[in-house]
């Protein structure tokens, strides 16, 4: 039976790739290039853009707006005055028929694709629909690196999917939709960031449909929330958060945590004078076996949380033990909002961690 039109998402990295259900994307506030071919004689190729061989802007029946339309073989990219921030946000809404060609896009260091073949120089997701291949293939440039085949598009064709990439310095991102489906934090360099690119895939016979995309935002944004933590311990000497999580089954640390952790480990290898206090706090009461007392806190279990940490920082990073430091509070202080949800007023419930400049 042939299979439905999956993702291939191709990407450039020597590190993997984690998918998880996420809101955590977050649109760039001043933008950059902004498109949605109104402006556009339908037939025409849209004025703000470069081609490396054809396109048009067209509509289409069922979808509000005008499209631009790409066939096989065939790339384009914005005309940005600029080559893209460090910190910068990607999005734009993609339509793909039952007998579309392969979705290529990314970003790339050429700056315009009619001067270069894009496909050999770029960090990029592939969505194609080939029997016998993987959902998911991790590249570099041309060469694979890995594969993954958990990731299905089925129910994503004729219907408008939200494409959203986050660029933070290194980090490189990637969302359909709601789904995060790329997190990968030491992917990028500055050379990679000369342009945003899409094209159509090509294959034998040529595929009789293209792929259609409009709604094109690109700006400017922060840097992430990992960096700005970095930051904020070595400007006032403490971060308290509380996106450092465990297993309330088996008290391990989360995978979304890690990165986190990564980070500041990081920053204790590029700074050897850099020691740190570890503190863990738990936010809401821990109901010990057979007990129904409240603003109890299991202390033992806070300890072993606090120096998972620790151990997880001095073994993926060699540090010397004594340049880290645990402990338990039952009074952290914070001027940040991990101990109030600024949405509800309420407190936060679950672990708080806070970091110490020594």
């Amino acid at each position: 039976m042939k299979k439905t039109f999956a993702f291939v998402l191709i990407v450039i990295s020597s590190m993997g790739s984690l998918f998880a259900q996420s809101s955590d994307f977050i649109p760039g506030g001043n933008v950059i290039f902004e498109d949605n071919f109104s402006k556009d004689p339908v037939g025409d190729f849209p004025a703000r853009w470069s081609t490396s061989s054809e396109g048009s802007v067209v509509e289409l029946d069922g979808f509000p707006g005008k499209w631009l339309k790409v066939n096989g073989n065939v790339a384009v990219n914005p005309e940005l005055k600029k080559k893209l921030p460090e910190d910068c946000t990607i999005e734009f809404d993609l339509v793909v028929k039952k007998e579309s060609c392969r979705v290529h896009f990314g970003i790339t260091p050429i700056s315009d694709v009619a001067s270069g073949n894009v496909h050999y120089k770029n960090i990029s997701v592939t969505l194609q629909n080939m029997v016998g291949y993987p959902d998911i293939v991790i590249n570099k440039d041309v060469q694979d690196i890995s594969s993954k085949r958990d990731f299905s598009m089925e129910g994503y064709i004729d219907r408008i999917l939200h494409v959203s990439i986050a660029i933070n310095k290194t980090r490189f991102r990637v969302y359909l939709d709601e789904t995060k489906v790329v997190d990968m934090p030491k992917l990028l360099i500055p050379e990679y960031r000369n342009n945003f690119f899409v094209a159509g895939g090509t294959s034998i016979p040529a595929p009789p449909d293209g792929i259609y995309i409009s709604n094109i935002r690109i700006a400017a944004g922060e840097a992430d929330a990992r960096r700005l933590l970095i930051k904020q311990l070595f400007e006032q000497g403490s971060v308290v958060t509380n996106d450092i999580s465990f297993n309330p089954q088996t008290n391990e640390m989360t995978q979304q945590s890690l990165p986190l952790l990564d980070t500041l480990g990081q920053a204790l290898v590029a700074d050897p004078n850099l020691n740190i206090q570890i503190n863990g706090m738990e936010q809401a009461p821990v109901m010990t076996q057979g007990t129904t007392s409240t603003g109890a806190i299991n202390e033992e279990m806070v300890k072993q949380k606090v120096e998972k940490m620790k151990a997880y920082l001095v073994e993926k990073f060699h540090l010397k033990v004594d340049r880290i430091v645990t402990g338990i509070s039952n009074k952290i202080k914070t001027k940040t909002d991990a101990m109030q949800n600024t949405k509800t007023g309420q407190k936060i419930k679950g672990f708080l961690t806070e970091i110490v400049k020594l």
